[in-house]
């Protein structure tokens, strides 16, 4: 089981070391929005099509809510990455001076009260927004981005992952409370 539950936050963590590799086009549109900005050029490809997410053309607005998408993209999928490495902001100062056991019991509570229900309350409020923003056909107004569903639905996907490992990492945690198996290392995972 303790294996099981590892893949899982494993599976958790696959889409943030997927989209990491996201931060070379990011600096590629930064560049390419600054280097439009300083020539006055605005629209880069027009057609007469509608493109997903890029409607009928690439411009420098387009550019730059390519920049945000991506940008959140990377924070969306990256929020399960640095929850398995803990890498992310924590109270260590609290448990610091504790015994394995007590910062284990913490951290499962850490888990099962704030982070699981947080993410349960984004997830269900997430699903809702971006289906509202697929029914509506919510798009840019400015000759940005189309199809603002897409985005909008890498919230709920995210803090589902999040909360997944959240639990996946609590059951373990759980498990080896019971077996006595905890690690006695600063880090519990």
């Amino acid at each position: 089981m303790d294996r099981f539950l590892t893949h899982v936050i494993d599976l958790c963590v696959l889409p943030g070391r997927l989209v990491g590799w996201l931060l070379l086009p990011l600096i590629a549109f930064v560049c390419a929005a600054v280097w439009a900005a300083q020539s006055g050029r605005n629209s880069f490809f027009t057609w007469d099509a509608d493109l997903f997410l890029l409607g009928q053309g690439v411009t420098v607005n387009t550019l730059i809510d390519l920049q945000w998408h991506i940008f959140a993209i990377l924070v969306l999928a990256g929020g399960s990455y640095a929850f398995r490495d803990d890498a992310h902001v924590s109270v260590d100062f609290v448990s610091a001076n504790l015994s394995p056991r007590s910062r284990a019991v913490i951290q499962v509570m850490g888990d099962l009260l704030f982070v699981l229900p947080f993410c349960l309350i984004i997830l269900w409020f997430g699903q809702k927004f971006a289906m509202t923003a697929f029914t509506s056909g919510e798009g840019s107004n400015y000759g940005g981005l189309q199809d603002r569903w897409f985005i909008k639905a890498c919230v709920p996907i995210g803090f589902g992952l999040l909360g997944l490992a959240a639990l996946a990492r609590a059951l373990q945690t759980i498990l080896r409370l019971v077996r006595g198996t905890l690690p006695e290392s600063e880090h519990l995972t």
